[in-house]
């Protein structure tokens, strides 16, 4: 529950509660936003990455 209630409360879902069955719908507008972000971050790790696999290399051809 602590999970479903920390979404809830950063607006990623709704829940409905009918009895003992708790049913929850995604806001998809929050969900584009949230999946957005990830995929800036996801660009700039990625290049990161690539700079230090392209550093690693480099180095490696230096040694030889």
């Amino acid at each position: 529950m602590k999970h479903i209630r920390f979404l809830e409360d950063s607006g990623l879902i709704q829940t409905r509660k009918s009895g003992r069955v708790r049913t929850c719908a995604i806001d998809k507008q929050q969900f584009a936003a949230v999946e957005a972000w990830l995929a800036d971050q996801r660009a700039l790790w990625e290049g990161r990455a690539d700079r230090l696999e392209q550093f690693v290399i480099a180095e490696q051809d230096k040694a030889k």
